[in-house]
């Protein structure tokens, strides 16, 4: 009707096309356009009164290319997709086109219909977020349980993650919100997603920030599981909810999707819980959205599934840390009851042990300086041999065992002669012997010992004195033979012949 308004102002009357549009309800451009296609079509307004309205509009605008009507892409969906990183609105134009030839929009009327809808989005700050960037993690306020042996309810915690841009939901219950159950469920979240975004946003629960405010300080093993994954941890300001307002309605609707509907069943364990949480978690996530009709998994695999990090070959594990504000004269720091050897040139300084459930590291001035297997023996010791001073090294092999390790080094000779040393009632009568051997390498040398070795059983005596006795004649048969004495008759001999040269003929 407004066509029909337009062209009668423009034909009966000499309003000017500002008045026409004012009066008419459209823009200055529309009258403008109405009025150069009336004078191209030499309309006159007695003809144009018996057309009526529906037929002047067929008659001045051309019709739909082939009569389809042309089909709006979603705007919303084309709003978010256009804060990845690269992307513009010709390209998703472009592909919108390939996709749809006949009935695709011009790049014009798209972007005005773009710009139409973001004049319609809230006036308050709206979190945009890029596909592949943040995740935020949250405990739900609301407490599922299971039921132990004597029936009794034991309440959990629900844990939830919630992708940015794509809204896909992660779920898991956990026994507490204690450090090593946050992480894990950290483990578990990266896992079921797949891929790793490039931010962490948690909430300021002790288990992620120690103290909250403009600067955080980040809880040291969360701080290792972000740099084991690559990610940087940016908590939410504190009173700012609107920080964390894709987690929050993650988190409602965790509450009325999944633990709502879970409230008329039992269970007897953490994991039989965990089990019903997840085959909820799979039908919430394929649940369509109200606003767009697209379910959170759809968003995902469109948006944000290719924007994601590749897991590294090895999931976090999580540790304790303990602090040993002094290495001991013994070099050996206790950690849960046991000892554990450390290299004896730190004995007096500061180090940490990183202890997880298989292993010790010790770490000194973020350098790693032991690693042991975790040992659950109470007041036991676990000793490294490069960490002892060579006197203890020395010490610590002069056992039969010991003995026979050092002789495998040096020959086989040799071997053979601890061996026949230790080969007795009492093996460490033999120690002695092996003593002297051990001096003997380092005066006459591995070859030659392991010959003289040899030497004595060829005698039939392998005991140390006959080898000893080897040695000394392999020394004077390698001595190089000793020069004549100047004898007086010899001193003479030279005399006399240097005064017969010097007498004159």
């Amino acid at each position: 009707m407004q066509t029909f308004d337009v062209v009668r102002l423009v034909l009966t009357t000499t309003l000017k096309n500002h008045e026409i549009a004012l009066a008419a309800g459209v823009s200055k451009t529309t009258v403008s356009r109405y009025r150069q296609l009336a004078r191209a079509k030499a309309l006159v307004w007695d003809e144009v009164a018996t057309l009526g309205p529906q037929a002047l509009q067929e008659r001045l605008n051309r019709p739909r290319s082939g009569g389809r009507r042309k089909e709006t892409p979603d705007l919303s969906l084309l709003h978010d997709q256009l804060h990845a990183k690269g992307m513009t609105l010709q390209l998703l134009w472009e592909d919108y086109k390939r996709e749809n030839p006949d009935t695709a929009l011009s790049y014009s009327h798209l972007a005005a219909q773009l710009r139409r809808y973001r004049d319609t989005l809230p006036t308050v700050m709206r979190q945009h977020h890029a596909p592949g960037e943040r995740v935020f993690v949250d405990y739900s306020g609301l407490r599922p349980h299971y039921l132990d042996p004597a029936g009794k309810k034991v309440p959990v915690e629900l844990f939830v993650g919630v992708l940015g841009a794509s809204s896909l939901m992660f779920a898991l219950c956990t026994a507490t919100q204690q450090v090593p159950d946050f992480l894990r469920a950290h483990v578990a979240m990266f896992e079921y997603f797949g891929g790793l975004p490039q931010v962490l946003v948690p909430d300021n629960l002790k288990s992620a920030v120690t103290t909250a405010g403009k600067t955080p300080k980040i809880q040291r093993a969360y701080a290792d599981l972000a740099r084991h994954y690559g990610l940087a941890v940016l908590p939410t300001r504190p009173s700012r909810p609107r920080d964390k307002a894709a987690v929050e309605t993650g988190v409602k609707f965790a509450q009325q999707r999944i633990l709502a509907r879970l409230r008329h069943q039992h269970f007897y364990s953490l994991d039989e819980l965990n089990a019903a949480v997840a085959a909820m978690l799979d039908e919430a996530n394929d649940r369509p959205m109200v606003k767009d009709g697209l379910s959170r998994r759809q968003r995902f695999e469109q948006l944000e599934r290719a924007a994601l990090r590749p897991l590294p070959s090895e999931p976090y594990v999580y540790a304790d840390w303990i602090v040993v504000p002094t290495v001991p004269k013994d070099y050996h720091i206790p950690v849960n009851g046991h000892f554990y050897s450390v290299p004896h040139t730190l004995i007096g300084e500061r180090v940490e042990v990183c202890l997880t459930e298989d292993t010790v590291e010790v770490r000194h001035r973020q350098k790693t300086v032991a690693h042991h297997s975790r040992s659950n023996v109470v007041g036991g010791h676990t000793t490294c041999a490069a960490h002892q001073p060579e006197a203890h090294r020395a010490q610590a092999g002069r056992t039969p065992e010991g003995m026979v390790t050092w002789a495998k080094d040096v020959g086989p000779h040799v071997l053979r002669f601890v061996r026949h040393q230790v080969n007795r009632a009492q093996p460490f009568l033999g120690l002695p012997a092996c003593d002297v051997l051990r001096s003997l390498v380092r005066k006459h040398g591995t070859a030659a010992l392991d010959q003289a070795a040899k030497a004595t059983f060829e005698l039939g005596s392998p005991r140390i004195t006959t080898l000893k006795r080897v040695l000394d004649n392999q020394t004077s048969q390698d001595a190089p033979a000793p020069s004549a004495p100047r004898t007086a008759y010899a001193r003479g001999a030279r005399y006399h012949a240097q005064q017969t040269e010097d007498t004159p003929c």
